[in-house]
């Protein structure tokens, strides 16, 4: 699955959160709500936003999860859940960083979110929209062993509530 699809995904949903396999996508800004959480990012509270509750909730429950992807505000709360949670691997398409240290994270030159993350991989926009996930994130994720699309091991899909 490409990434691009699992963050499609989480911003058709309410929450904002999608899971497939063993990939948590985190969608960014799409309300008035999160443009309101999008203001605690600079102060260090990303931990305080909705989406972040919406998240921490859905990977608490699902164990498999070891892989975070986050685009703009989802980009920050995946970095935020990295940090408190050992072993979780994130990717991120123009979050709001501040940083020269490298990682897996995606800015398009331009993009006014992202400005500031000089560690980012940059590339050139594929449209008009600098800040747009939809030509960076084409990068392709297998899921890990004993995961199918769904994230479930037994078919079980129990947390259809957070969708």
């Amino acid at each position: 699955m490409e990434d691009r699809e699992g963050l499609k995904s989480a911003y058709a949903l309410g929450s904002g959160v999608y899971t497939a396999g063993d990939t948590l996508y985190v969608a960014g800004t799409k309300s008035l709500r999160d443009a309101w959480d999008d203001l605690k990012i600079p102060f260090g509270q990303t931990g305080r936003s909705q989406r972040y509750s919406d998240a921490s909730r859905t990977l608490k429950a699902m164990p498999q999860i070891k892989r975070v992807v986050g685009h703009s505000l989802g980009g920050a709360v995946a970095l935020e859940l990295q940090k408190k949670n050992a072993g979780l691997k994130s990717v991120t398409y123009g979050a709001p960083v501040t940083s020269i240290s490298g990682g897996e994270r995606y800015r398009h030159l331009g993009d006014p979110v992202a400005a500031l993350d000089f560690g980012a991989n940059t590339s050139v926009p594929g449209g008009l929209n600098p800040h747009s996930y939809e030509t960076m994130a084409a990068r392709r994720h297998e899921f890990a062993k004993g995961t199918t699309m769904d994230g479930y091991r037994n078919g079980d899909n129990s947390l259809s509530l957070y969708r």
